[in-house]
């Protein structure tokens, strides 16, 4: 795409990608929407983007070193939005904006199956200032996922000005923010959001090696419904690996207000907010009026300063929040 141009996708319009050689006319890998450097741009409409991506699916099953395209990639662009569009069956993440700036995301829909591979559905690393509004994702990883890794090896580019309003998370594994998080996020907010089904609801995942400071993160009014694990902060995620080990993940304010969330599965938790022993690497946490139900109760562990006010934790069997090695009040 280039500087000023919108692709407009009307509702009987349905844009498919060909075969798997379809995207390397050239012999090396491509995207099937690409915009690098460019202002201005945007796909919009009621049509649909399918990046018939089964083949894609089965070739990674079989081996899971095999790299594979996304369905709309933009790097380095400012003022970018997507309005109304269907993305679907993409090779593996639909939508990702790689330090741009002025990102809009409104109103589209997002769907793969449930059992495709890392078919996230939005993306944005290293971004400044990206609205997610009224969208529906419905994938086979996670739904959003912010991220913030190094750039050719360098620190710098963090994500910061991330909002996400009024969205459904279906099948997935929720909102995430991570794994790669070495240049830091800040300002995100999510509000009057809900999941039904997904694996996770609110997920935190990094490691040493892929880890930087997440700072001023606030959730509210956020419904959940036959999600598995509704909290989740993770500091030794395994699906992805660094080679800094000076990159120590750290969260470092974290608010979640008024969030329900029932679960009657035998897998069920309320929730697992862990930092890691050392490095104090999660620290001011806040947790209001929430109201979960599941087989097990809340685990938290590594915590400096939570502190829980009107939160209701119902569970099957054992204690309603099993603390280690946390400072704060209210549990």
């Amino acid at each position: 795409m280039k500087n000023g141009v919108t692709l407009q996708l009307d509702s009987l319009a349905v844009l498919t990608a060909g075969d798997m050689n379809s995207y390397s006319p050239t012999g090396s890998l491509a995207n099937l929407i690409t915009a690098t450097k460019v202002n201005n741009i945007g796909i919009t409409g009621k049509g649909v983007i399918d990046g018939n991506g089964a083949p894609w699916w089965a070739a990674f099953n079989a081996n899971n070193s095999l790299s594979r395209p996304r369905l709309v990639y933009f790097t380095s662009c400012t003022n970018v939005k997507l309005d109304g569009i269907t993305l679907r069956n993409s090779p593996s993440f639909h939508f990702v904006p790689s330090q741009c700036a002025n990102v809009t995301v409104n109103n589209i829909k997002i769907s793969a199956p449930a059992n495709s591979p890392n078919t996230d559905g939005i993306d944005p690393a290293n971004c400044t200032t990206v609205s997610i509004t009224n969208c529906t994702i419905d994938d086979g990883d996670d739904c959003i996922a912010i991220k913030s890794g190094r750039v050719s090896g360098n620190l710098g580019f963090p994500t910061s000005g991330i909002t996400i309003t009024g969205c459904t998370f279906l099948h997935g594994h929720g909102l995430s923010l991570g794994s790669e998080t070495d240049c830091g996020i800040s300002g995100v907010t999510a509000s009057n959001c809900t999941f039904n089904g997904t694996t996770n609801g609110i997920r935190i995942k990094s490691n040493i090696g892929l880890g930087g400071i997440m700072s001023n993160l606030s959730y509210s009014n956020i419904t959940m419904t036959n999600v598995q694990n509704p909290l989740v902060i993770d500091f030794s995620y395994t699906g992805n690996t660094g080679s800094n080990p000076t990159d120590i993940p750290l969260v470092n304010g974290l608010t979640i207000d008024h969030l329900t969330s029932t679960n009657t599965a035998s897998n069920s938790n309320d929730g697992s907010l862990i930092g890691l022993t050392s490095n104090s690497t999660v620290q001011n946490i806040t947790l209001s009026n929430l109201n979960i139900s599941a087989q097990t109760g809340l685990v938290i562990s590594n915590i400096t300063n939570i502190n829980l006010t009107n939160c209701v934790f119902h569970v099957a069997t054992g204690q309603q929040i099993i603390a280690t090695n946390c400072t704060g009040t209210g549990f």
